[in-house]
């Protein structure tokens, strides 16, 4: 109830509408989508007879006890891809009457099973249903799916898994296939004898009610709690487990499972995940409520996570680390992915949102506390301070403006999916970061939201003469009502220079006055201490993409840039990067990109001679990441002494397989390597992805491939997504042409050319949720010309009948932020043109020559 009235609230506050039946959610092209509500289920028994080597389809049966919300002849509820074989239908009171007349399947997506009875259903009564059915295994990983592996000395192994959110328990067994409609389930699920490890969300029962069956081994399941169908799960395999039962950190029995073999990899999500909900039940006061917490990780898996109740399913890149292989980025993503999973626990499926119109109410708050609560158990990770780089980097993706808003009506399979975006998770995590800090931590954890409807923003200020950055609650709001409102600052006349949004925590930008830019300008180049790092971020960030909005002159921009070779810091670092890298797309090419180099390579040279390619252990977490930026620059953009040393440690990499490179740095040596052409780099880098079995080894591998700039092993790559013989799995094959669109200009044109041409080979053989979008998106990063724009019509007019609603949001989004590089370049080149060569025409070779002088120094020094 508290954490019902703490959603409640928030709905209020957001000012949105979390009654389903008010009409102006509804839409009426759409909302025949919906069940219509005639009956509502209370208890499932669901029977399933799950066989790894029977590929193509399953048996099931269920009973279901359903209530009519009125008097009616008909029930209606989802059933999809299966043969009904039988139904019944009972009085609970008088189960030898059969009230079944027939039923009526639906062929169109609503993917409805009409069941009419023979005589009036009574409002109120209890009724039982008996389906038998005949379901095909998913082939797309959405439903109850067959994922393989290979085994060292067996072969290929089977198991059977499942993906049942947004909409696919209706694949599973006929149901009420929407978040609102919560019952108890009682599973049963028969199985080999060859498949001993059988999980679903509950511990096996002792008191056994099924009958046995000849061939099969019965596993019966206790009943759960009341729940959504979405967050149901099995898992019929040959795995193995580490457990926390021998020592346990937390008081529920905690196992993570997976291939035999990879138990050694499981110990940091034994670690953390108990550690993670210790500290998830303290700050909620909540306890966690289901007898036993299971973690699988499975080798085929649509989404990185998700959260069954009782039984978590990952995928393996997301659960399991491997010293000397995973990366520190890598490490970090699983330990945020156990923490999502884990919030979900409460936010999602304590509480559910009534429909997948509020999606944001499950993911917003699990990508908060993802952050929040991995950083209550990991503060030297830096999470929060991190979060100021997811904040900056959704705001790119809100300003496109066909974006959904977080509330957001959608009806149909495809739209629900679709809502699975950046809004949902970033944003929605973002804004509830905001949140917590203008109603303090303390009373945001209580749950006492109180947030008046006549206040969307909360802002703060902060001024040189009291440079303090600790007190971020509110001294202001700004309605969201015009006209604008304008505040008297104390002080502000006597003040050199003022920050708004103390460490950013309010989900806005700022723009200054010029005079205001200008200071801000001086005190980081002359004293970026006196900043905090969060609001060094901010300043950085905001100035760039004001300016490529054209709010801004990018004169300030770049002033306030030339402070980074003082930074120290990753955060920073990382605001910049993200803020560079968009001029570096859209200047590639063009006359002054041999200055914006030298710019870059000025800027980070400091750093280059301070991390260099080897951690200098003991070293800060985020250290990793830092490193990454700035080896990036340097090989990418051409410092030859990076270039070299990636050669030389890739051909130490090659000449003995045994000792392994840095896992941190592997992807930006490899890239390096394979930039040049090298057939023999590439496939050597290609034989090692086939024969590595481990999940991140592999993520690492394929990342780097696409950076060949060969062009028959690239096509050869390409060809990896739709060629019948893939060795790249179907969730793994958008990376492949992801990894060859951000490895180079000359690449992605590539990967363009190939998309708008097999599309329609593509998208089938990519996982379903995100492979496409992933791909999509990836593109509306990188295109900026009118040539783009003329082929992304053309890539329209071929596939226009085969797009997904997800799939036409990435693509309107494309559209515009090519119009916007457009537009760019025709309001800002000459600007950008002039700075560059004001600053850097003149002095150019004197840095170039700089920058030998201290690479010679930095080999000197650290004998590399």
């Amino acid at each position: 109830m508290y954490l019902l009235l703490l959603v409640s609230l928030l709905g209020s506050a957001l000012c949105v509408p979390l009654d389903t039946d008010n009409d102006v959610t509804r839409n009426a092209n759409y909302e025949h989508y919906l069940l219509p509500g005639e009956s509502y289920p209370t208890f499932y028994d669901v029977r399933l007879f799950l066989n790894p080597d029977v590929t193509d389809n399953f048996r099931g049966e269920v009973t279901i006890r359903i209530v009519p919300r009125r008097t009616t002849n008909q029930i209606v509820l989802q059933a999809m891809e299966m043969q009904i074989d039988s139904i019944r239908l009972t009085r609970s009171d008088s189960l030898q009457q059969n009230l079944f007349l027939n039923f009526v399947q639906a062929t169109d997506d609503t993917h409805f099973l009409t069941i009419n009875s023979n005589t009036p259903l009574v409002m109120g009564l209890t009724y039982i249903v008996d389906i038998s059915y005949t379901s095909r295994f998913a082939e797309n990983m959405f439903g109850v799916y067959i994922s393989t592996y290979e085994e060292p000395g067996v072969g290929t192994q089977r198991l059977i898994t499942s993906q049942l959110q947004p909409t696919f328990s209706r694949r599973a067994f006929p149901c009420y296939d929407e978040p609102a409609y919560k019952a108890i389930f009682r599973t049963t699920i028969y199985a080999p004898p060859a498949y001993p490890v059988v999980r679903s969300n509950m511990p096996e029962r002792t008191d056994l009610l099924k009958p046995e069956v000849a061939g099969y081994r019965k596993f019966e399941f206790q009943d759960t709690l009341m729940m959504s169908s979405y967050l149901l799960a099995y898992l019929v395999s040959k795995f193995e487990y580490v457990t926390n039962e021998a020592s346990p950190l937390y008081n529920v029995p905690f196992r993570v499972y997976s291939r035999p073999g990879t138990q050694n990899t499981a110990t940091f999500a034994l670690d953390f995940g108990q550690r993670n909900m210790i500290a998830l039940e303290n700050y909620t006061e909540f306890t966690y409520a289901f007898p036993k917490m299971d973690k699988a990780a499975v080798p085929d898996f649509a989404a990185g996570a998700m959260e069954n109740w009782g039984l978590v399913i990952y995928r393996e890149v997301a659960l399991l680390v491997r010293d000397g292989i995973t990366t520190t980025n890598t490490r970090q993503n699983i330990g945020r992915i156990i923490c999502h999973e884990n919030v979900h626990m409460w936010f999602g499926n304590e509480v559910s949102p009534t429909t997948w119109t509020y999606t944001w109410l499950n993911e917003g708050f699990a990508n908060f506390f993802e952050n929040f609560a991995t950083d209550l158990v990991l503060p030297e990770w830096r999470m929060m301070d991190q979060f100021v780089l997811l904040l900056q980097n959704v705001f790119q993706n809100d300003a496109v403006l066909g974006v959904n808003p977080m509330t957001h009506p959608v009806y149909t399979p495809s739209q629900i999916i679709g809502t699975f975006n950046a809004v949902a998770y970033q944003k929605s995590g973002s804004v509830i970061r905001m949140m917590q800090h203008f109603l303090t931590p303390e009373v945001f954890r209580r749950g006492l939201i109180i947030y008046l409807r006549n206040k969307h923003v909360p802002i703060n200020w902060v001024l040189s003469t009291n440079a303090d950055f600790s007190n971020t609650s509110p001294q202001g709001w700004v309605p969201p009502t015009f006209p604008a409102v304008s505040f008297d600052i104390p002080g502000l006349s006597s003040a050199d220079w003022y920050i708004v949004n103390k460490q950013q925590t309010g989900y806005y930008r700022v723009n200054y006055d010029v005079e205001n830019w200008q200071a801000l300008a001086r005190v980081l180049n002359s004293s970026h201490q006196t900043i905090h790092v969060l609001n060094r971020a901010q300043i950085v960030d905001d100035s760039f993409n004001l300016a490529r909005n054209g709010r801004l002159n990018y004169v300030h921009a770049f002033e306030i840039s030339r402070y980074l070779v003082q930074e120290a810091d990753y955060i920073p670092w990382a605001s910049a990067n993200s803020a560079l890298n968009y001029l570096d797309i859209v200047l590639s090419g063009s006359d002054v990109y041999d200055l914006f180099k030298t710019y870059m390579l000025e800027l980070s040279t400091p750093l280059y001679e301070r991390l260099g390619f080897s951690s200098q252990l003991p070293e800060e977490h985020v250290t990793a990441y830092h490193r990454n930026i700035v080896l990036d620059i340097h090989c990418r953009l051409g410092n030859q002494h990076c270039v070299n040393r990636s050669q030389e440690l890739l051909e130490q990499f090659r000449n003995n397989p045994s000792q392994r490179l840095n896992p941190d740095v592997q992807t930006t040596v490899f890239c390096s390597g394979l930039r040049g052409g090298d057939v023999n780099n590439f496939n050597f880098l290609w034989n090692q992805y086939l024969a590595s079995t481990d999940s991140s080894e592999q993520s690492i591998l394929l990342n780097a491939l696409g950076c060949t700039s060969n062009a028959e092993r690239r096509d050869f790559y390409l060809n990896q997504v739709i060629s019948a013989t893939s060795a790249v799995r179907d969730q793994d094959r958008h990376s492949v042409i992801v990894s060859v669109i951000n490895s180079s200009p000359e690449n992605m044109e590539v990967a363009l050319d190939f998309v708008i041409e097999h599309f329609a080979a593509i998208q089938p053989r990519v996982q379903g949720l995100t492979g496409t979008t992933n791909i999509l998106n990836a593109f509306a990063r990188r295109l900026t010309t009118r040539q783009h724009a003329t082929k992304i019509e053309t890539f329209i007019s071929r596939h226009q009948s085969i797009f997904t609603a997800g799939e036409l949001a990435a693509i309107g989004a494309i559209q515009e932020n090519i119009a916007a590089s457009i537009a760019w370049s025709e309001q800002n080149y000459a600007t950008v043109s002039s700075w560059l060569n004001d600053n850097f025409r003149s002095s150019a070779n004197v840095v170039t020559s700089s920058l030998l002088i201290l690479i010679s120094i930095f080999i000197a020094v650290y004998n590399i």
